[in-house]
């Protein structure tokens, strides 16, 4: 059975990146979706969200490699074989960088997005590939 799930992957102290698979409203079937975003100096606010992968994802990143393989099946359903590979690519990001997830059989009829002070303070970590470097 397909999980739904929900990550937000902090690229960088100000780009996030996020990876769902969820029924929104009254949609018949769970859809695959990717969008990034960068905040403003004071992570109240971001200066630029939603379909701004090319913008805010460095070109040679983990995250816009994944984004350039999946963007295909934006706002698709995905087949067994698509979600396995999906999710083994995700395992990777989540190797690479610092995460918040939400994962569950349905999100069906729930309003449900990470909120975003959770995302702020995910933004304040030390990357993890930061991490690695002065270790």
């Amino acid at each position: 059975m397909k999980k739904e799930f929900m990550y937000c992957f902090q690229v960088d102290k100000m780009t996030i990146f996020e990876v769902s698979y969820y029924t929104l409203s009254n949609n018949p079937m769970p859809y695959f979706a990717t969008s990034a975003a960068r905040f403003i100096c004071s992570k109240r606010d971001y200066a630029e969200c939603g379909q701004a992968q090319k913008n805010v994802l460095a070109r040679h990143s983990l995250a816009r490699r994944f984004f350039e393989k999946w963007d295909y099946l934006h706002l698709h359903d995905l087949t067994p074989e698509q979600y396995a590979e999906i999710c083994a690519d995700i395992e990777a990001l989540k190797e690479k960088y610092n995460y918040i997830e939400e994962v569950r059989d349905s999100f069906r009829g729930t309003h449900y997005n990470i909120p975003f002070y959770k995302i702020v303070e995910l933004s304040k970590l030390t990357p993890k590939w930061k991490a690695r470097a002065t270790a």
